[in-house]
């Protein structure tokens, strides 16, 4: 599907590093009025046309999971208002985060892109990249891409595949486990092999889910950390979750003071799932061949395949109000909960064989 000259874009902006201006100080802070973030692309509407909504003006350190679910909503309440595509403006620390929750809370039905981007370097950094960008991702927002993604320098990634990689360099994030879904050139180069697309597509009306849980409670793993410091959450009626990042593929400590088992074994016995996710770059942590790793699994945690942590953290939000509408006892509950966890619904984590990875 090629652009056409009368495709309008809605553009929805949340704040970030790509519409901040820089105070007398040299401080870098949210514009007191976001209608003047249009002023650092005045040729948008040479792409297309475009409605431009100023839904909330944040740091992306300060979003949560209210913030998704805003954004979310503000996507679906629009879907029919006619516009070939949505770009969201947002900050790069959890761009990551909120563009695999909103994945999941519009799911696999969505024909249209959902375009996230951001900047490295404010507007007034003329060879820096807020312009090209936001123009980048207005290109990207009427092509025939169908899914949420992340655009940023010259790459277009799965929204729920992606990371961040780095702080300064323009090429900012990464998706190591599954191909980018395009390459801005001159053209724009979509990979149709891995893309899903409007023509690829033959869905029913979005399925919204938009729920996302509290009180998960996320460690990355360090060698000495003694997990008797952490049971007393265990304890806490508002923690519904543990994350683990583990060292590596789902390893996790399972000797003397520092063994992990005894912690997961007791959250799994109170009904709080304890998921198993890695410190590196998306890998598998599903069938770790460690002993370490097979002992956590053996103990009751969730192996979360080569999910990146960020979208395993936001599935884990979005499956936990899921689970409990359905008022399952306590086993089948974490069982219920570890089936959905790897379970792809918007192309998260591979499937190899009859196993997930």
């Amino acid at each position: 599907m090629s652009m056409k000259n009368d495709s309008k874009v809605c553009l929805i902006y949340t704040g970030g590093t790509i519409g901040m201006h820089r105070d007398a100080d040299g401080v870098l802070r949210p514009p007191e009025n976001p209608d003047s973030f249009l002023q650092i692309a005045p040729e948008l509407e040479e792409i297309a046309k475009f409605d431009f909504f100023p839904l909330m003006n944040k740091d992306s350190t300060n979003m949560n999971p209210s913030d998704w679910m805003d954004i979310a909503r503000e996507i679906y309440c629009r879907r029919n208002d006619k516009y070939i595509g949505f770009v969201i403006a947002h900050g790069t620390d959890t761009m990551h985060y909120s563009s695999s929750a909103v994945s999941f809370a519009l799911g696999a039905n969505i024909n249209f892109p959902v375009v996230f981007t951001g900047a490295q370097t404010a507007p007034d950094v003329r060879y820096g990249d807020a312009r090209v960008n936001l123009l980048r991702a207005f290109r990207i927002a009427c092509t025939e891409i169908a899914e949420v993604v992340i655009c940023f320098d010259d790459s277009v990634l799965r929204g729920c595949r992606a990371q961040k990689k780095d702080e300064r360099r323009f090429d900012a994030f990464e998706s190591p486990a599954f191909f980018p879904l395009a390459y801005i050139t001159e053209d724009i180069l979509v990979n149709n092999a891995v893309a899903y697309t409007r023509e690829r597509k033959n869905v029913g009306e979005i399925i919204f889910q938009n729920e996302f849980a509290t009180g998960i409670v996320q460690v990355s793993l360090i060698p000495g950390l003694e997990p008797e410091l952490l049971e007393y959450l265990l304890d806490m009626e508002n923690c519904n979750g543990v994350v683990l990042q583990s060292y590596g593929a789902g390893n996790v400590p399972n000797q003397g003071p520092y063994s992990w088992t005894r912690f997961i074994e007791k959250a799994t016995a109170r009904g709080k799932p304890v998921l198993i996710t890695s410190q590196f770059p998306a890998n598998a942590t599903l069938h770790t061949a460690y002993a370490p790793g097979r002992d956590a699994v053996a103990a009751g945690a969730i192996p979360t395949g080569n999910m990146t942590s960020a979208c395993a953290s936001a599935k884990f939000r979005w499956v936990l109000p899921q689970v409990e509408k359905m008022g399952l006892e306590s086993t089948k509950r974490l069982e219920e909960i570890k089936r959905m966890m790897n379970t792809p619904y918007v192309g998260e984590l591979d499937i190899v064989g009859n196993k997930t990875t």
